[in-house]
């Protein structure tokens, strides 16, 4: 639990806490990697999405020669980004000396892929990660939206947001509404409103920005017109 003005209270080392993330991090590609190697056996996600062809949402447009394989990809894609981006997120915040204020949303980020809940356990393979995944991107597009210096990242433009809305579709409701009501109520559990929202974090965003971690805003942001899917919201009206 953070104190009013969001900044933990225990005397936990930023090195002991980078440490800690660099060794989960690894634990959550290993899982990743388990079941990409699963999936390749089993194509058990790929035969479940080619069932889901004809009753996704009309505000969504594949636009490949195969659109199996590229909502396949889209998938995978957008489940190895978010360890990217809970790494980007623990070394800028170590960098720019917040990262006792990050560290509950990494902690937390890093559980949903190695202690997942009960009712996430059920759902094994891709489709389980797809799940753990939405959960920590959408952590972290709260944490941003709910701070007025953050909200000017990447991470908050429309097309970002859109990844996360497809992955919302793919879960498929009610599952995906709970997850995130639970977000938003998290978020308040770990930082106070309205103090979080005018904190300064404009180094921290700069870091996230500079060279090294463009690869990961670019993948982030161009994840669905990489993979040939557009959502047009116009067209669903």
């Amino acid at each position: 639990m953070l104190n009013p003005m969001g900044w933990p209270s225990d005397n936990t080392s930023a090195a002991t806490m980078e440490n800690g993330h660099r060794m989960s991090l690894e634990a959550v590609y290993g899982i990743i990697n388990q079941a990409k190697g699963t999936e390749l056996k089993t194509n058990h996600y790929a035969n479940w999405l080619v069932n889901q062809l004809e009753s996704l949402h009309r505000v969504i447009t594949l636009n490949g020669p195969e659109p199996v394989a590229d909502l396949g990809q889209f998938v995978v894609h957008y489940i190895e980004l978010a360890p990217r981006i809970i790494e980007c997120v623990a070394d800028c915040a170590a960098s720019s000396r917040t990262i006792k204020l990050f560290q509950p949303f990494i902690a937390l980020s890093i559980n949903y892929f190695v202690h997942p809940s009960v009712l996430v356990l059920r759902h094994t393979g891709l489709d389980g990660l797809l799940i753990r995944a939405y959960q920590a991107h959408r952590l972290i597009e709260e944490l941003y939206e709910n701070n007025h210096s953050l909200r000017n990242s990447p991470i908050c433009e429309l097309q970002a947001t859109q990844a996360n809305l497809l992955a919302h579709h793919l879960i498929g409701e009610p599952f995906a509404n709970e997850i995130d009501q639970a977000i938003q109520v998290t978020l308040r559990q770990l930082v106070s409103m309205p103090d979080y929202y005018h904190l300064d974090l404009t180094k921290y965003l700069e870091l996230t920005n500079d060279a090294r971690w463009q690869p990961v805003n670019d993948a982030w942001t161009h994840l669905l017109e990489n993979h040939g899917i557009d959502l047009n919201f116009m067209q669903g009206a």
